[in-house]
């Protein structure tokens, strides 16, 4: 015969079916709650991180309207001080401008395709074909030409009233967005 004490040890080894219902379902309720919050927080992420490109693609975008802006000006600048043969004074411009964030070399190239002025003074005199291959400097509208990562070259005729005086070639290095 059984004794009482054989009927508490069969109980408490085999728990009833709504224990471990209970027990299983709380499982696996936290276990799924813990899952959809760490999904949830890497499509926060990856969202977070699509829309950080897209901005910075956008800076760099007003960034060259900005430069296109700027470069009619500075053509028209030095395309005055051309007319007069006043070259000491676009060296002055380009010596200014080369101070500013941003700006890595400026040239003038003559219509023969020579660097006349440079803000490197190693590249004046040169070809700038043999420094540039590739970047066509024949165009009568204002170019540019991707670089490495973050930096670009822009070419801007200067016209005269009949032909080209020069070409103003400068490569300029975007700043970059910092998100918080």
């Amino acid at each position: 015969m059984k004794s009482s004490n054989d009927f508490q040890a069969e109980e408490r080894s085999k728990p009833s079916f709504w224990k471990r219902f209970l027990f299983i379902t709380i499982t696996l309720l936290i276990a799924s709650l813990a899952g959809s919050i760490f999904i949830m927080r890497y499509l926060q992420e990856q969202k977070r991180q699509q829309f950080a490109a897209k901005i910075a693609t956008q800076y760099v975008e007003i960034q060259q309207q900005d430069i296109r802006l700027f470069s009619l000006a500075l053509a028209w600048s030095v395309r005055k001080e051309l007319m007069r043969f006043n070259y000491d004074q676009v060296d002055e411009y380009f010596n200014e401008l080369i101070k500013r964030k941003g700006f890595v070399v400026i040239m003038l190239v003559d219509p023969s395709g020579n660097i006349r002025l440079s803000t490197d003074r190693k590249l004046q005199g040169g070809s700038f074909s043999r420094f540039y291959p590739g970047i066509n400097l024949g165009t009568s509208e204002l170019e540019s030409y991707p670089l490495q990562k973050g930096k670009s070259m822009f070419v801007v005729p200067v016209m005269g009233l009949n032909d080209k005086l020069g070409t103003i070639s400068f490569i300029y290095s975007y700043q970059e967005l910092s998100l918080p």
